[in-house]
């Protein structure tokens, strides 16, 4: 999978698994280490926990197989321990034993841009503005998708929350090259709780999908109510399962410390409790900063409880973001601010024009900010709705800033990315532009076109102007020196 820089394992924000289900995290504690799980954060190259850079050593796995640290990804839902001697005091932190949670694979069913919604089989995946869309390239890099990108056969993989109802919140979906054909594109992955199972005909049920597991390998002991992994394929409606593993109830260490993040549910302002990953926090002892709403997504610091390992008593509670926002974006641009009007609350990216409103998500950093932090120059990756119209400009479901944009600025020098339709372009000087600013090209510039390797020749061999596609590079001032440039698929 991707290369990404381990400094930053990301934003660690767990947000998965919450719903009723098991907390996540037992199996890798030791004394000594900090508990932590939440779902990753940051950009594929530059990962966060808790909104710091943050390294890996020892294991890391995916769904129990051995996997490496470029495996891990923003938006994957991750349990993990904090080494004990790492700290924040340190502005960065170090993970050990980091264990990767998809929640379901396979082929897309349906893809419901206006309801925010996927199907594989029988699950439904819920996407909101939270959630991170990719694409899994060919060169081991990553393109950043919404969810109109999306169709029927696509084979993907979910990482998120799922819900007392059954159905999953993502906070990742990845697209894999897959195709109809290929080896594995028949392959199903499905986690969740066991209800209906029935010994003598070998089968059960997982939030809706049975599965037929008499020839299957399996580990632990199967009974309704336990969480277990699922892998096999589908024959008809029925999962027959190849291998089937029970995963065992987590916890926390009595007394040990603990750190998630996710999205809250079950709050009980009353008993100043809610509960997170499937742990029950009790904050009627922490500093709170934000204001506490079902849904909301929190970073938690604390201690659990001396006889009970799933109650975490939090010593500091902060809202990273109050709500979650739209699922339905169908466009997406990366460029820098014009025409910014912190009353009206709209902007302009390449001369197109965007409206936000109270939930609409504007975030750095994995944190939410206010519109006000909009400001000429600065650069953005907006994902917008154009079936919301207002006087001709598109709903600005989130809105994301470069680190380092605020003020007005360009966000620095360091890396930058651009994404929308070419204009100006220019096969003499081997140059074009994309949302207001110019992009060149030297001979260190990769392509691609789609999902194959392309070359300087094949760009630049035809008209490109009214196509679309993503760069990414470094700023010489005004001008944005492409690293890698990839047109969109037709």
């Amino acid at each position: 999978m991707k290369k990404l820089s381990l400094v930053a394992i990301a934003a660690l924000g767990l947000g998965a698994c919450g719903g009723g289900n098991d907390p996540i995290g037992a199996s890798l504690v030791t004394p000594s280490a900090k508990t932590a799980a939440g779902v990753v954060g940051g950009t594929p190259t530059a990962l966060t926990f808790g909104g710091l850079p943050a390294s890996i050593s020892g294991s890391v796995t995916q769904n129990g197989k051995p996997a490496s640290a470029n495996d891990v990804q923003p938006g994957d839902v991750i349990q993990a321990r904090v080494v004990a001697s790492s700290a924040k005091a340190d502005g960065a932190v170090q993970l050990s034993e980091v264990a990767v949670r998809f929640e379901v694979k396979g082929v897309l069913s349906r893809v419901d841009v206006a309801a925010g919604r996927l199907e594989l089989y029988s699950q439904t995946v819920l996407v909101d503005a939270l959630t991170r869309l990719y694409e899994d390239n060919p060169d081991d890099s990553y393109t950043s998708l919404t969810l109109a990108d999306l169709s029927v056969g696509d084979y993907v993989e979910v990482s998120g929350q799922r819900q007392a109802d059954g159905q999953v919140v993502a906070t990742r979906v990845e697209r894999k090259l897959l195709q109809a054909g290929d080896a594995g594109y028949s392959e199903v992955e499905l986690r969740g709780p066991v209800s209906g199972l029935d010994t003598v005909a070998k089968s059960f049920v997982i939030d809706g999908q049975g599965v037929d597991y008499g020839s299957a390998t399996s580990s632990g002991s199967l009974a309704n109510g336990v969480r277990a992994e699922v892998e096999g394929s589908l024959s008809g409606s029925r999962l027959i399962a190849r291998k089937v593993e029970v995963e065992s109830r987590a916890s926390g260490e009595r007394s040990g410390e603990g750190e998630l993040e996710a999205q809250l549910s079950g709050l009980d302002a009353t008993a100043r409790r809610f509960n997170l990953l499937g742990y029950v926090v009790d904050y009627s002892q922490a500093s709170l900063s934000g204001t506490l709403a079902e849904g909301a997504r929190v970073e938690v610091e604390g201690r659990f409880d001396a006889s009970d390992a799933n109650l975490l008593r939090a010593s500091k509670v902060e809202v990273k973001h109050r709500n979650a926002g739209s699922g339905t974006a169908d466009g997406e641009v990366k460029g820098a601010l014009a025409a910014v009007d912190a009353v009206a609350r709209t902007f302009e990216v390449g001369g197109a024009g965007y409206y936000a409103d109270d939930s609409t998500v504007i975030e750095r950093d994995d944190h939410a900010v206010g519109f006000d932090q909009l400001q000429n120059g600065g650069f953005v990756e907006v994902k917008s709705d154009s079936t919301r119209q207002v006087s001709g400009r598109s709903y600005a479901v989130k809105v994301g800033l470069k680190s380092g944009s605020a003020g007005g600025g360009s966000g620095g020098s360091g890396g930058q990315e651009l994404k929308g339709e070419i204009s100006g372009f220019d096969t003499g000087a081997k140059s074009f532009v994309i949302n207001g600013t110019t992009v060149q090209v030297n001979a260190s510039t990769r392509y691609e076109d789609g999902d194959q390797a392309s070359s300087e020749a094949a760009f630049f061999g035809a008209d490109r102007n009214g196509q679309r596609c993503e760069v990414k590079g470094s700023l010489n001032g005004a001008v944005l020196l492409a690293s890698k440039i990839e047109l969109e698929r037709e």
